[in-house]
């Protein structure tokens, strides 16, 4: 298998609390999906935006050019883990560097120090800020593909789970505002509308 780094943009969540799609609301009239993308794509050989039917149409209706795929239909609607697998069944790949749509503040920088702690037997590199892990912006091998379809078959979703008797890097980083998710109106009003 060629050593190579597929990009997984998670954009399957229903933006529930949000109020309306979060991939496409707009941090200085850029939508959020395309600052993820921005900050994987020097790292990644191709890309995948791991979507829902109804996001589907709306990303195809903005002329995207990155290749979507809709959740496993066995796993539809649960959560990240599932976009992962359905990204590792898609594309075959050693890494995966994965980044969600909601993070308008991301960086190129995070992904650029990362990747330097690949290495033999290590299953993902996890960015750890302020004490606290951030597995969606983070690199997953190919090797765990097995073992997320074993806990998606039971209904378990946690990524601590998945993580927690294996090999991997825990990569501490002091800057906070690139990890700073947009989950909520008010979020967007503090970060992004009443920014300095």
């Amino acid at each position: 298998m060629a050593r190579n780094i597929v990009g997984i943009i998670l954009a399957g969540g229903q933006s529930s609390r949000f109020g309306s799609p979060k991939a496409f609301v707009k941090k200085d009239n850029i939508p959020f999906y395309q600052y993820s993308w921005q900050a994987i794509k020097p790292f990644v050989s191709s890309t995948l935006i791991i979507t829902n039917p109804l996001l589907e149409a709306l990303f195809a209706k903005d002329n995207v050019p990155i290749k979507m795929v809709n959740d496993h239909n066995l796993y539809q609607g649960q959560g990240p883990l599932a976009g992962i697998y359905t990204a590792m069944d898609v594309l075959i790949a050693e890494w995966y560097m994965i980044v969600p749509v909601d993070v308008p503040f991301v960086e190129q920088w995070i992904f650029e120090w990362l990747i330097t702690f690949i290495a033999e037997d290590v299953v993902a590199i996890i960015p750890v800020v302020n004490g606290k892990n951030e597995p969606l912006l983070s690199l997953y091998h190919y090797s765990l593909k097995k073992e997320i379809k074993k806990q998606l078959d039971k209904g378990e979703r946690s990524m601590h789970q998945l993580l927690a008797d294996k090999k991997v890097i825990y990569v501490p980083i002091e800057e906070e505002k690139p990890f700073t998710n947009i989950n909520r109106q008010e979020d967007y009003q503090r970060f992004i509308q009443n920014k300095d």
